[in-house]
């Protein structure tokens, strides 16, 4: 369907994969916890707390995905029955990876490992640098780049700026999760995503 010329289709509701439709879901589902009882976490729009006497569940959610927390079993078993009753869910039990990240628990010590191992051999092998040698900075020291070792607009390669901005893309999903020491050198390549140089 082609809508004449000057005229647009408004849709009734929110489909899978258009550009609204984490926001129209994320919408919905917070509506549902309010409901429910669960309060927001001050200042994360995306995890929440319920709290009846001293059990506790904590949710956090990203889009359709979303991990738990919780000291009461049959309390938790309770509201994923709730919960399924008006959204389709699956409990994959205690967690092992959630958003490219690999969670081991050691409850006996009281002790959870995040790692992105995977993720970083993943963006290694996509972009053919699986044989670099590794190094103990993430940035040479001394090392200061300025919009003089840039090309001119004119001459900025198409191909070759989208392969830069969905690199330092994929470096910052991997400092925001458990490598903060990545912060200063992917700002520094950050600043030059209409422009990056040689």
């Amino acid at each position: 369907y082609s809508p004449p010329p000057g005229k647009t289709a408004h849709l009734r509701k929110s489909l899978y994969g258009l550009k609204q439709a984490p926001s129209a879901f994320h919408g919905l589902f917070e509506t549902w916890l309010l409901k429910y009882g669960f309060k927001p976490i001050r200042g994360d729009r995306v995890t929440f707390l319920y709290r009846e006497g001293t059990s506790v569940i904590l949710l956090s959610i990203y889009v359709d995905d979303g991990i738990a927390a919780c000291n009461n079993k049959e309390l938790y078993q309770w509201f994923l029955a709730d919960l399924g009753k008006d959204f389709e869910l699956s409990d994959q039990g205690p967690v092992s990876w959630y958003l490219g990240v690999s969670v081991k628990q050691d409850l006996a010590n009281k002790r959870t490992t995040l790692s992105q191992e995977q993720y970083v051999k993943d963006v290694l092998e996509r972009f053919g640098m699986t044989g670099a040698t590794p190094v103990s900075t993430p940035m040479e020291a001394n090392t200061h780049l300025t919009s003089a070792d840039c090309p001119p607009p004119h001459k900025v390669d198409k191909q070759f700026k989208r392969e830069y901005q969905r690199i330092v893309g994929l470096l910052m999903y991997l400092l925001c999760f458990n490598r903060p020491d990545l912060a200063f050198s992917v700002n520094q390549c950050s600043r030059f995503m209409s422009n990056p140089g040689p």
